[in-house]
């Protein structure tokens, strides 16, 4: 094995010149014409449009592949033949394009295709199949031919080979990994590395001769079948353990929501704002059923208090989980009807038919806005009640209530059914009467 190390140096230094110049003309035949056609495409389609951009850019790209691919079966050739200088090489690859492009391809689909199936198939196929190109070139066996070829030649010597590529390939990982030189010493180190895959190539074929092999159409689509399995069972493979893991991370929330009584649905839309005709902003939102006694009514919000400077204030304690009081007596409670309360510098209740509205729990100089449903009002006559009492030290121009009841039915527009506001100083009581119609 340092035998085979030391001739592949040799042979890299008798052929530096010679194989970098091809080999950075591959790289820069597959990259150049492209990268400059879509650079012209971009610049032309400002003027010509679309189509000729893409006819351009299109164009680009076969030049890459074709040129790429000559240069790179010329290198390929004067790896075999130390006797071809550049321009003889490239000579040789000009009908090679095609051939080493379409098993370039199928080597690279076999492999591929080798390792989706769990990987070791994949090392497998790499090993058996290095040679391809090589037998392309040397022996002229095209297509599948020279891929069944290159495993014929491994046959009983497949560890071998692997041990020889493993090591290769390692020293090559090594440079590369060479601070700041690292890269350009890669670039150097591929004809190094093709020289060694060529002359274990070599070696083999000079042990074996020109083997034999199958080449019927089931042993051509044994292996390109074998890769396409791993092509579909990949994805299945690659659902299902995501699936698998969205599921177990999905599954202690599920318990823990199933453990709490937590139903999980997808989130109700937000409500919308939108300013009444007083400046005031005010929350709609969707109509639900009315509360059980003993507990907080549904949809009864606080829409954000706001200090006089401009700071947002959280709600108060006392205004919220307060119980709803029995629906007053009568008929049934209107679906359609809102409650919008404002108050500033008051404290206090607002009561409808009795039952509890809101308690006005305030800080001086917080605004606060309460936006909620019809509840405890009923069709006809109601009574509304407010019980006010004015806060010291604050400013006088915040002292107010303002109560607003409207309507908005399906297809109309928004109905004012009653509206009140209060800014006495001291404290006291005020009634109100509402009547609202079916």
């Amino acid at each position: 094995m340092v035998d085979l190390f030391k001739e592949s140096w040799d042979v890299f230094q008798r052929r530096f010149s010679t194989l970098i110049g091809l080999f950075l003309l591959s790289v820069l035949a597959f990259v150049g014409p492209g990268g400059a056609a879509v650079a012209l495409g971009m610049v032309v389609g400002m003027v010509a449009g679309k189509v000729v951009m893409v006819a351009i850019g299109m164009a680009g790209m076969v030049a890459s592949i074709y040129l790429g691919f000559r240069c790179l079966a010329g290198f390929l050739h004067a790896v075999a033949d130390e006797g071809l200088c550049l321009k003889d090489a490239l000579g040789r690859g000009k009908g090679m394009v095609l051939p080493l492009a379409w098993v370039g391809l199928l080597t690279g689909f076999v492999i591929s295709g080798g390792f989706m199936l769990l990987v070791i198939p994949g090392i497998v196929f790499m090993v058996w199949f290095c040679f391809a190109q090589f037998v392309l070139v040397c022996e002229d066996s095209r297509g599948m031919d020279a891929l069944l070829k290159s495993k014929e030649y491994i046959r009983g010597e497949w560890f071998n080979v692997a041990l020889r590529l493993l090591l290769v390939w390692a020293a090559s990982l090594l440079v590369g990994a060479i601070p700041l030189a690292g890269p350009i010493l890669s670039i150097v180190f591929l004809p190094y590395l093709t020289i060694f895959h060529y002359l274990i190539y070599r070696d083999l074929r000079e042990i074996k001769g020109d083997v034999p092999f199958a080449c019927g159409i089931s042993d051509k689509v044994k292996w390109p079948g074998a890769a396409l399995v791993g092509y579909l069972v990949f994805p299945v493979v690659l659902f299902s353990i995501l699936g698998a893991s969205i599921l177990g991370a999905l599954g202690p929330i599920a318990q823990l929501a199933s453990k709490e009584g937590i139903t999980l649905q997808p989130a109700a839309p937000a409500p919308k704002a939108a300013p009444d005709q007083q400046g005031y902003r005010v929350i709609t939102f969707p109509q639900q059923a009315p509360a059980a006694p003993g507990t907080t009514a549904p949809g009864t919000t606080e829409a954000g208090t706001t200090a006089a400077g401009g700071a947002a204030v959280s709600p108060s304690p006392a205004s919220q989980g307060v119980p709803a009081q029995p629906q007053a007596s009568g008929d049934e409670e209107p679906k359609d009807v809102s409650i919008f309360i404002y108050a500033a510098n008051y404290t206090g209740t607002v009561r409808a038919n009795g039952a509890v509205l809101k308690e006005l729990e305030g800080k001086p100089d917080v605004q606060y806005n309460y936006n909620m449903f019809g509840r405890s009002l009923r069709y006809g006559p109601n009574q509304i009640e407010v019980n006010y009492a004015e806060l010291p030290s604050h400013q006088q121009s915040l002292l107010s209530v303002h109560i607003k009841i409207s309507r908005h039915r399906q297809g109309k527009e928004r109905e004012i059914l009653g509206e009140w506001k209060i800014d006495e100083k001291g404290s006291g009581t005020k009634n109100f009467t509402l009547d609202i119609p079916r």
